[in-house]
């Protein structure tokens, strides 16, 4: 379980670092109205497949783990709604994290079936940024109140 921990924590840097580039990217395909190139996809290609990845440690971890369904298990849900700390986990992080991935394969199928390269751009961009905000918001980083025993990995 600690490999585990370890590893989605270590992610989570090939997930930023990825979707950074993804969207800096796409921007510059907008701006400069450039062609969307076998290299654009491939960026997309490996940010939704750490994304994917991420998600699949992160289930084990909820469903597996102490911080999720088994904290709701043994808490009840409402003991667990009323601390902020026991929520992030239980709740708020594997939903928001759930929903920026969902994000990432929408904006990737249609950035895939778009008819432009301009509305390639335009979708890659738009979508991974969406979920770039919400990834950046649900990371128990060490600085967020009540994480500070959280490490950067």
């Amino acid at each position: 379980m600690e490999i585990i921990k370890l590893l989605h924590g270590v992610l989570r840097w090939a997930v930023l670092l990825f979707a950074i580039l993804s969207i800096v990217k796409a921007l510059q395909g907008m701006l400069g109205k450039k062609t969307f190139t076998k290299q654009d996809n491939l960026v997309s290609l490996i940010f939704t497949s750490i994304c994917d990845l991420q998600l699949l440690m992160g289930l084990y971890l909820y469903f597996f783990g102490a911080w999720g369904l088994k904290n709701i298990q043994n808490q009840g849900m409402k003991e667990v709604m009323g601390k902020s700390y026991d929520r992030f986990f239980a709740v708020e992080h594997i939903t928001m994290m759930i929903l920026a991935i969902a994000l990432v394969h929408i904006g990737r199928v249609r950035a895939k079936k778009a008819s432009s390269d301009l509305s390639k751009h335009e979708n890659s961009f738009w979508f991974y940024l969406i979920a770039l905000i919400l990834i950046l918001a649900s990371i128990p980083w060490p600085f967020k109140a009540g994480f500070e025993g959280f490490g950067w990995f």
